[in-house]
């Protein structure tokens, strides 16, 4: 309320002023103001302004005090956001730091979902972040046959029942390459009050490591085979080769189909028997020392043709068919000698694997293959795969996963020693491929051999064996008489010496006629160089075969030139005739 009723004085600037009115009102304020004072009484009028001053003084106080915790209230909250400033920063720095280090890093919660994960964490499973961050770690990305063990190991260190394990390694699922072991160093994420809430883990994929240490492994068993495989079998194979030489020789003196004549073939097949056994065991030997195995445009035709005539008598008795399906095989990279080798070894498990009969499919695939993972060794290219598929029993994942394990066999037969298919794989890897394997019980089996393609393909002309003259050199009169009598019978001319000086010579004088020499490679001479290396020094043009029972690369290491081809002892009368005839056919 005013202390004026009457008119504003602003508004009564035009008009006139009733003073005798205005007296009325401050007398009428004055008499209320004696009644007031007569009221309170002296004392309550001045506890009134008492209060009033003091309550005006805390007024001003509170003022004060708000004026001073706003300025205070502002600077908490300048602190803090210079302080969540420097989080961020230091959250992103950290964040860098994590997507730099090629470890993965991963942070589980409480509950198992992953509260953070680096950017090689992400590449490792494929996925990105915002598909893993929040996502239950076991039921996503752990095996399921893992799972349950994981999540509980995971479950007591949470509730800290069990020690934390720095370093253990483990399988994890990823979207694009399968299942991968990790080796993880893990420490546990705990607040200020000690209470654990999750783990920090951090990472290596050494799913390629562990492969390579298997290989290793096996490799270091294959050499170990491979030496006792070498001691074994080499003076062994030059007496095969005697026996097998003069019991063809006795079945062919024979009147046919009588007792003596049947004993005679009885003791050719017990010999040839031996003589591949020990031959197998030689190869175990060459492969287990093996680094690369000289290859040449091969025609996979011809190999597997060939391979086919060899296998008729495996497969015609368990009725096994074999079907080549394509119409033309491709060249490829590769020893044929020794690719038949495997072939034979890989048919003869899939005919054994049918004992109903059934049917074997031959056909290829091509592959650009930049990192060939089975053979590290390999480089990348264009391969070929040769697929053999069987209709046979199948094999379970285990059996599979030690297939290719030197002296591991699923069959009962005594004379099976676990070395066909490890010998296989060695020597595929040799040529600078390999062999996978895919199979399920009562389903079948399919074996693929890759091998370099080769796009020079290269005729064959025939060959005519008219006026060929073969020099043949060896200490020994059997396998001298061996070698004579099968190069006699296949129209060759033959030359023979049994020692060093005297086959110098007769090559010297003969060597516009001479069109193969065959070598035995321990003939002693009286220099200090292997007699193959003199003949390639009088002529670096000549057609060498080096025979020895010793393997290839031990022969490789002593002598210095290459241009010869190696026969391994012991060899049929067959087999040393095919490897005359066919360095004769790389001479036209």
């Amino acid at each position: 309320m005013g202390l004026f009723t009457g008119p504003n004085w602003r508004d009564m600037s035009e008009q006139e002023i009733d003073t005798d009115n205005l007296l009325r009102e401050v007398e009428a304020l004055h008499e209320r103001a004696r009644a007031l004072h007569a009221t309170l009484g002296e004392e309550a009028v001045l506890d009134i302004a008492r209060l009033r001053d003091e309550l005006g003084q805390i007024l001003k106080e509170c003022s004060d005090g708000l004026c001073s915790a706003g300025k205070q209230f502002e600077a908490e909250i300048e602190r803090r956001r210079l302080i969540e400033s420097e989080l961020r920063r230091e959250r992103d720095r950290v964040s860098r730091y994590l997507d730099i280090t090629g470890s993965i890093v991963v942070v589980l919660g409480h509950d198992g979902n992953v509260v953070l994960i680096n950017q090689a964490g992400c590449e490792a499973l494929g996925c990105e972040e915002g598909e893993v961050v929040g996502k239950d770690w076991f039921d996503n990305f752990v095996p399921e046959e893992d799972r349950a063990t994981t999540r509980a190991v995971f479950g007591q260190l949470m509730a800290g029942e069990a020690e934390n394990v720095e370093r253990y390694e483990t399988r994890v699922v990823t979207r694009e390459r399968g299942l991968r072991m990790i080796a993880w160093r893990n420490a546990m994420v705990c607040d200020e009050d000690g209470t654990i809430t999750g783990t920090l883990s951090s990472g290596d994929d050494i799913t390629d490591r562990r492969r390579m240490e298997v290989a290793l492994r096996e490799s270091e068993r294959l050499d170990a085979v491979g030496a006792l495989a070498e001691t074994v079998s080499q003076n062994f194979g030059n007496i095969l080769t005697a026996i097998d030489g003069y019991a063809s020789f006795l079945v062919d003196s024979l009147i046919p189909d009588t007792r003596a004549h049947r004993h005679a073939k009885r003791i050719v097949e017990a010999t040839r028997h031996a003589s591949e056994l020990t031959r197998r065991l030689m190869d175990v030997a060459k492969a287990s020392t093996a680094g690369v195995i000289s290859v040449e445009s091969v025609s996979l035709d011809d190999a597997v043709r060939r391979t086919l005539e060899l296998l008729d008598h495996v497969l015609v008795p368990r009725n096994v068919k074999a079907v080549v399906r394509s119409t033309s095989l491709p060249y490829v990279e590769a020893d044929i000698d020794q690719l038949i080798d495997v072939l034979m070894s890989i048919m003869t498990n899939s005919a054994e694997a049918m004992p109903q009969g059934g049917v074997i499919t031959i056909d290829t695939i091509e592959r650009r293959i930049m990192k060939p993972r089975v053979n590290p060794k390999a480089s990348g290219g264009v391969f070929v795969g040769l697929r053999i598929r069987d209709t046979g029993v199948g094999m379970s994942r285990s059996v599979v996963k030690h297939i290719f394990e030197p002296l591991f066999t699923t069959k009962e037969n005594p004379q099976s020693l676990g070395l066909g298919l490890p010998l296989a794989q060695n020597i595929i890897q040799g040529m600078g491929g390999w062999i996978d394997v895919r199979s399920r019980e009562g389903t079948g089996t399919i074996f693929r051999v890759f091998l370099r393609k080769d796009t020079a393909k290269r005729a064959e002309a025939p060959v005519s064996l008219e006026g060929r003259s073969v020099l043949v050199v060896d200490d020994s009169p059997e396998e001298m008489l061996l070698m004579r009598t099968a190069l006699h019978d296949a129209g060759y001319t033959v030359y023979s010496a049994s020692d060093a000086a005297t086959a110098l010579r007769s090559f010297r004088e003969r060597s516009e006629e001479v069109s193969v020499a065959v070598i035995d490679f321990m003939m002693p001479t009286s220099e200090n160089v292997a007699l193959p290396e003199q003949i390639l020094n009088t002529d670096p043009q000549a057609s060498v075969i080096v025979t020895s029972g010793f393997s290839r690369e031990y022969v490789r290491e002593h002598l210095s030139s290459s241009s010869w081809t190696f026969l391994q002892k012991p060899y049929t009368a067959e087999q040393f005739a095919a490897t005359v005839t066919r360095v004769l056919k790389r001479r036209q």
